[in-house]
């Protein structure tokens, strides 16, 4: 049995940008009724593509660039496009703005950023630690948030979901998080920031508290909501548990 004080420490992502990287999204309206996005990017072979809206058509360009032809109905009002990789523990969720001029979107700050993940296994906890660098201008670091996010389910079957808090945060689910500690260092715009989630085993064993996933997101949201910002909010998740 490892004694409470045993570390041992392993790199569970090397420090890389994302495998999947969205490069371009261009929005064109067909009629009153529909709209077309044509989205552009990079990804591993088993990267899947799915969109609630009407039609999808995804063509393999060269090398490990996609394109996706995309047609919404222009009340759909919950279009979301998702980009899944099951070998790189990758998910992209994508809302398109609802703006209907012809109109493409190239920069993309969440493929600036360079992710880390460390896992520290010390006998009854294991802590996980993010560290993300990049190189992007002040103003679109704004935007950018990055945070451990958990789904742990109780005896009750109660699903709750956890994510990386301010120290000073009160809120009704703070009790949870007696089984998943988080913290961070350094302030939203600088270039590099270091987040942790550590994970109490004696009291999620003594509860019957069932951790059902663990992972890292890049988070960001438009700063031009009703301009011409591509879309209202995107996130890359990285899948550790």
């Amino acid at each position: 049995m490892l004694s409470a004080n045993h570390s041992c420490i392993e790199i569970v992502r090397k420090r890389q940008r994302p495998s999947i990287q969205t490069l371009a999204l261009t929005v064109k309206p067909l009629n009153e009724s529909f709209s077309a996005y044509v989205l552009v990017f990079l990804g591993p072979s088993d990267t899947e593509v799915e969109f609630n809206g009407d039609t999808l058509e995804v063509t393999k360009e060269d090398g490990d660039k996609f394109e996706a032809l995309i047609v919404n109905n222009n009340d759909n009002m919950d279009r979301r496009i998702t980009l899944k990789s099951k070998s790189k523990g990758e998910t992209i969720t994508i809302y398109p703005n609802f703006n209907y001029n012809f109109l493409t979107k190239t920069r993309f700050i969440e493929n600036t950023c360079q992710v880390m993940i460390e896992k520290d296994a010390m006998g009854e906890h294991t802590k996980y630690t993010a560290s993300v660098l990049s190189f992007a201008d002040r103003d679109d670091l704004e935007n950018l948030s990055k945070y451990f996010i958990a789904n742990i389910r109780d005896k009750s079957g109660a699903l709750v979901q956890l994510t990386t808090r301010h120290p000073n945060q009160t809120e009704n689910v703070g009790t949870y998080y007696k089984y998943l500690n988080t913290n961070y260092s350094g302030r939203k715009t600088d270039s590099r920031t270091y987040y942790s989630a550590t994970l109490h085993h004696p009291e999620i064993e003594a509860d019957g508290i069932t951790v059902e996933s663990l992972g890292f997101v890049l988070y960001v949201s438009s700063s031009d909501y009703y301009g011409k910002d591509m879309t209202i909010n995107r996130s890359w998740y990285y899948q550790i548990v």
